[in-house]
């Protein structure tokens, strides 16, 4: 696949820019108004929740292994 790298050069500016439009606006919330501290500590403790679950579920690298044929010989050593 030819241009593979001006395509994630792109990609990347594109995320960088959400990112920051998202950062900005997440920025200008009242969260204390938003969600009390009940509310709060409630959505903590299901997002960790969630990430101690996901963590027990999934063995496998994050994303994919990349060059073909390193998943096969990771899974063979038994290693993630």
């Amino acid at each position: 696949m030819r241009g593979w790298r001006t395509l994630a050069l792109n990609l990347a500016t594109g995320l960088a820019v959400i990112a920051a439009e998202m950062a900005g606006f997440l920025a200008g919330v009242d969260w204390a108004a938003a969600l009390g501290p009940r509310e709060a500590l409630w959505l903590v403790v299901a997002v960790n929740l969630a990430n101690i679950a996901l963590r027990h579920v999934t063995r496998g690298p994050a994303g994919w292994c990349g060059r073909e044929g390193k998943c096969d010989e990771r899974q063979a050593e038994g290693g993630r």
